[in-house]
């Protein structure tokens, strides 16, 4: 009797085999599966320009050069964005994960200032664009990010999840 090698055994094993039926499943569930059709991001994440540390929202034009004083404005908390946009020689300080206000373009991290009251010391410059999360960092709405025959593990259904 002759050997088969492994490949002319999958082969023959496989030859007579065909896919089951696609169904759904809860995400709960759907561990180890095999997706039957790709899935597409159905929202933006971030969904907007997001602050990635706690600290102030400025703009760079005015941190460019430091110490500097700003005067501080308001508060932005995760979930509540700020009501007006910010103009020369303002702040706002930031939490992370706000939406970074119109007018802003940087984030000073915490470590780098002095708060007395109203006025914000900024000890070192930065550039535009530090610190922030820009929308769509992660995924933009429609692009798929998993695939037709792709086996789900955990950190899939995760992804899922966060594409909802």
């Amino acid at each position: 009797m002759a050997l088969l090698s492994v490949a002319d055994a999958l082969a023959r094993v496989l030859e007579h085999a065909t896919p089951l039926p696609a169904e759904e499943a809860p995400l709960g569930e759907a561990d180890g599966r095999v997706l039957a059709h790709e899935l597409k991001a159905r929202r933006t994440q971030p969904p907007a320009d997001v602050s990635a540390m706690d600290g102030y929202a400025v703009r760079s034009a005015d941190v460019a050069t430091a110490p500097i004083h700003l005067k501080v404005i308001g508060e932005v908390a995760a979930g509540r964005p700020f009501s007006r946009p910010l103009r020369p020689g303002e702040a706002a300080r930031i939490f992370t994960g706000g939406v970074v206000p119109d007018g802003a373009d940087t984030i000073i991290i915490q470590e780098h200032t002095k708060r007395q009251g109203d006025d914000v010391e900024v000890a070192k410059p930065s550039a535009k664009g530090r610190h922030i999360r820009v929308q769509g960092l992660d995924f933009k709405a429609g692009e798929v990010l998993l695939t037709e025959g792709h086996r789900l593990t955990a950190r899939d259904l995760a992804l899922a999840a966060a594409m909802n």
